[in-house]
């Protein structure tokens, strides 16, 4: 995996004159469309030398064995997701918003994110609207329900039971 992280940005730095994919995989499911077609390929401009010379540190870390071992078997490097899919739960990515709308899913998600659904309750007090009986004890069913859930994920069962059902997926021998 280190070597394909590495081949890259040689891979999108190449020009029509300095061809560089001798660290590209040469296989036949290969992702490198020079190896793919060598007759037909042909390169676009790629990425300019002072460019690379700026990413080409960043390449070097993000190949170390120690970074790459946590992406295996499924894991992320990205510890946003969750709050990331409570910001685009609250505001399409696929249809244009304005920046308010943006920042306004954006605190609404950290504020459930934080405190969970009674955070719209408090929202609502500090606007003087008062919510009604069935309103908080919906929100506090679902902070319950989220706080249950939450502990049993967490439990070292769950875990082990999700490595080997990813690993399963993906074709590795549980």
């Amino acid at each position: 995996m280190t070597a394909a992280v590495k081949a890259v940005l040689p891979h999108v730095a190449v020009t029509a004159d300095n061809s560089s994919h001798h660290m590209c995989p040469n296989t036949p499911d290969t992702w490198c469309g020079y190896n793919k077609d060598l007759a037909k390929y042909k390169h676009s401009n790629g990425l300019p030398k002072a460019v690379v010379d700026l990413v080409s540190p960043i390449f070097d870390d993000l190949s170390k064995e120690e970074m790459l071992s946590k992406c295996l078997h499924g894991k992320t490097q990205n510890g946003n997701e969750c709050s990331n899919k409570l910001i685009w739960q609250r505001c399409s990515k696929d249809i244009y918003v304005d920046k308010i709308t943006v920042e306004e899913a954006v605190y609404s998600a950290v504020s459930y994110f934080n405190d969970g659904s009674i955070s719209i309750i408090r929202t609502f007090e500090r606007l003087g609207i008062k919510a009604g009986y069935f309103t908080k004890m919906r929100s506090s069913v679902r902070d319950e329900q989220r706080l249950h859930f939450a502990s049993i994920k967490a439990s070292d069962r769950a875990k082990q039971a999700r490595k080997k059902l990813r690993a399963k997926r993906k074709g590795f021998q549980v």
